[in-house]
């Protein structure tokens, strides 16, 4: 299959190639719209677009929606100020920046429109334990959303480094190894919904893990919600076939992946139809203040790549949980608003 997101690791080698460095003109268009925001007392989670103009970053901006939708699918901006900018304004300018790109959308049953990326001693192995909350290795995956965003705050002690790889060329790869295997994953696999429901609401889904859809390839990924459904009650067992597809699967998109590594102020951005990611385990700093910390960014485009209105609804959304209000704690161990 050919599209343009069907890039090889030997593609990424130069991270210029498909990255782009803000340059002094931006981060004062960046910390100008912070400080207006700020100026005005518009809460973080009601940032948006219209009250945060950028001027000409807006068109790079524009660019690497273009890139994200039609291009390769991922787009590393260096450079983000954080040395010009409270924590607050931090977050304004993420979330800012986010809506020229699309709508933030909560990622937890708390309505957090940002998630703070860092270990808080979870247990990975627990069913309903989302893999952020660590610092284990994660399997290649996708979020539940059209863009995914990171930015890195602070860096591990060592590891921590991001994979990325991409859907269609795994999808190639496999295609011509095996065939038969393909046509599996184009089958629903159930996945669990981490115990991010409301009453009554059923613990799991289904999705296939490759679609076609209006001519448009698109795939969600194998991460660790097919493993733990598995483990909810009313959820079958794989069938032989499924299991060596999933085992294939995984090995090939590790096969094709690329080390990212990040450093403070790196947004790495990826579009989540056409680019699976993961993370290796890593060792931290014992001192608090110096610890890994991403911030993520769930952002929805409905004007991206066409999906099935199965695959829309469940990525298209966020984790909405009734009585809950979109909120932006600005660290991690900040209750719900």
């Amino acid at each position: 299959m050919v599209d343009p997101a069907a890039w090889r690791a030997a593609d990424l080698t130069r991270l210029d190639d498909w990255s782009y460095r803000l340059s002094d003109e931006d981060c004062d268009e960046v910390a100008a719209a912070v400080h207006d925001v700020q100026r005005r007392g518009v809460a973080p989670e009601n940032v948006t677009r219209e009250n945060f103009p950028l001027g000409g970053f807006a068109e790079i901006l524009r660019d690497v929606r273009r890139e994200l939708t039609d291009g390769r699918g991922m787009v590393m901006l260096q450079g983000f100020p954080l040395d010009r900018l409270d924590r607050q304004g931090q977050f304004i300018a993420y979330l800012g920046m986010g809506d020229h790109l699309g709508r933030p959308m909560s990622q937890n049953p708390q309505g957090h429109l940002i998630g703070h990326v860092r270990d808080v001693g979870a247990d990975y192995a627990d069913p309903v334990v989302r893999a952020y909350k660590t610092r284990a290795a994660l399997v290649f995956h996708c979020d539940r959303c059209t863009y995914v965003g990171l930015m890195c705050l602070q860096t591990a002690k060592s590891g921590g480094e991001s994979m990325v790889t991409s859907s269609v060329t795994v999808y190639n790869r496999m295609l011509e190894r095996w065939p038969d295997l393909v046509e599996v994953l184009t089958q629903d696999f159930y996945r669990s919904k981490m115990g991010e429901i409301d009453p009554g609401e059923s613990p799991f889904y289904t999705q296939p893990i490759f679609t076609f859809y209006k001519g448009y390839f698109s795939a969600i990924g194998a991460g660790s919600y097919i493993d733990k459904a598995q483990k909810l009650p009313g959820v079958p067992p794989m069938s032989s076939a499924q299991k060596e597809a999933i085992r294939l699967y995984r090995e090939t998109a590790a096969e094709c992946a690329v080390d990212i590594p990040f450093a403070p102020g790196d947004i790495q951005l990826l579009n989540n139809y056409v680019t699976l990611h993961a993370r290796r385990g890593y060792e931290d700093w014992p001192d608090p203040d110096r610890r890994r910390h991403l911030l993520r960014l769930w952002l929805s485009d409905l004007g991206a790549r066409p999906i099935p209105a199965q695959q829309l609804k469940d990525f298209g959304t966020g984790v909405l949980v009734q009585g809950v209000t979109p909120n932006v704690p600005l660290d991690v161990f900040e209750p719900a608003a």
